[in-house]
């Protein structure tokens, strides 16, 4: 649970390794950027095969994509 005193930064690493989605849905559509980008990053970094590049592409999109599931149930009960 983040803390007043948290920065930024902070806040967005914590909600990106947590297993479940962020506080909010600004925060998680973050995580969800932020993730994005590395994972771009870093494939283009590493230039693997097309195969493990489709693999990890979609693991990435599933993974985000049940987070935000999780998360839309969460916040749609504030």
């Amino acid at each position: 649970m983040p803390t007043p005193n948290d920065t930024p930064a902070a806040n967005l690493v914590k909600d990106a390794i947590g297993l479940g989605p962020a506080p909010t849905r600004a925060r998680e559509a973050a995580v969800a950027v932020t993730t994005g980008v590395l994972a771009a990053v870093v494939l283009a970094a590493l230039q693997p095969a097309v195969l493990f590049i489709a693999i990890a592409s979609t693991a990435v999109v599933v993974n985000l994509a049940i987070r935000w599931i999780i998360g839309t149930r969460k916040w749609g009960s504030r």
